[in-house]
């Protein structure tokens, strides 16, 4: 179970649900079809196509951090490691090379009809979201049926990547070769069913029945609901208002606890060159105390904007603020007296020789209120930096 809420800046995967699952370049001014980028291998069978697609991203990652024990629930025992880093899907280890994110895809699509897709990943990034999965279903990216009932309605059932969240794990269509922290935890799939209504090429609508909060297997008793306006206007405005509904607590607690949770993100074109990204998150939560009663929550905003120096260049800055002083992101949890209170800026330098690659160099700068970081000799610091120099590819 992942209760989350932010997901910083930049970044939409899946702002037409109709056409998802194809990144696009960010050298360009305008949002890339499907078709910009071609399949790896692309099949006319029957009535329809079959494709199959590869996507990786690989760097190096130099930070503070050095040998560290912990408890790994993966594993479910204390590990000793080197370079581990804490309150992160990636970067998740320091001072070495590691493999953030990787999938295969295949998909047989009848267009206009239906869609199946399966894909499978691995990396450190599926290592930090999936702990809670099960062996069977952990390594499962996508598995989904989509069917369109008619022109403007369809339906869409299994395994998917979220809606929710600017920044998603293809790191490569972010606006940074890494995410914010909050958004490393964000809602990055689904496991339900989805109706989209699509009334004019701009808008899409969705309403979702889901197992809950970045789930697969169910976690309690009790489904979450979430409800979705994706704009899509290329070269213009593209962005998402994404909403849930949810009891969030675990089969074991005592009573069910509302949870509500909006996330807004609009990608602007100020010209061709210029590009921002706001972003707003905020949550509430019942309070579990009868005596107290009222309602926690969490406020993170944050603005992106990157810059296209050339056509294969650019440059991009990101400031990020969470303001969680009840700890209600388990993954965020520090069991400090102030919880999460953070803020945090990113550069990111760009170089995309096609479409197809991406190469970045970034250092982020984080500093919470209290010492949850942990320095070279593993004192707890209230200073968080990484520097990385990556490289991601899609085909």
């Amino acid at each position: 179970m992942k209760t989350h809420l932010l997901a910083v800046v930049i970044g939409l995967f899946m702002l037409n649900p109709t056409a998802t699952a194809r990144p696009y370049s960010l050298s360009d001014s305008t949002h890339q079809s499907n078709k910009a980028i071609k399949d790896l291998l692309d099949l006319p069978v029957g009535s329809g196509n079959f494709t199959f697609n590869l996507y990786g991203d690989f760097g190096y990652v130099v930070g503070p951090q050095r040998t560290h024990t912990y408890y790994d629930p993966a594993l479910g025992d204390t590990v000793t490691a080197f370079g581990r880093r804490d309150y992160t899907s990636y970067p998740l280890y320091a001072n070495q090379f590691s493999l953030s994110y990787a999938f295969v895809q295949a998909q047989y699509e009848i267009e206009n009809k239906l869609r199946f897709r399966l894909a499978l990943h691995t990396g450190h990034i599926v290592d930090a979201l999936y702990v809670e999965e099960t062996p069977s279903t952990k390594i499962i990216r996508e598995l989904a049926l989509y069917y369109h009932l008619n022109p403007k309605w369809a339906m869409e059932i299994g395994i998917f990547p979220s809606y929710f969240g600017a920044e998603i794990v293809l790191n490569k269509e972010n606006l940074h070769a890494t995410r914010a922290y909050i958004a490393d935890f964000t809602p990055d799939y689904e496991a339900g069913v989805r109706l989209h209504y699509k009334p004019n090429e701009y808008n899409t609508f969705s309403a979702m029945v889901l197992n809950g909060w970045q789930v697969i297997r169910e976690t309690n008793t009790t489904k979450a609901f979430a409800l979705s306006w994706s704009l899509n206007k290329p070269g213009k405005i593209t962005g998402n208002w994404n909403l849930m509904f949810a009891d969030e607590q675990p089969i074991s607690a005592p009573k069910p606890l509302f949870r509500h949770y909006q996330n807004i993100y609009f990608r602007v074109w100020i010209s061709e060159k210029l590009l921002i990204l706001p972003v707003l998150d905020v949550m509430v939560e019942k309070k579990a105390d009868s005596d107290n009663p009222g309602w926690n929550h969490i406020v993170a905003p944050a603005f992106s904007a990157r810059y296209k120096i050339h056509e294969h260049f650019g440059v991009a800055g990101r400031y990020e603020y969470i303001y969680d002083p009840k700890s209600l992101i388990p993954e965020l949890r520090t069991g400090t007296p102030n919880g999460w209170q953070s803020n945090a800026v990113t550069l990111t330098w760009e170089y995309l020789p096609s479409s197809l690659v991406t190469f970045r160099i970034e250092g982020k700068y984080g500093v919470n209120k209290d010492a949850v970081f942990r320095n070279s000799i593993n004192q707890l610091v209230r200073e968080d930096w990484y520097g990385i120099v990556s490289t991601s590819f899609y085909f």
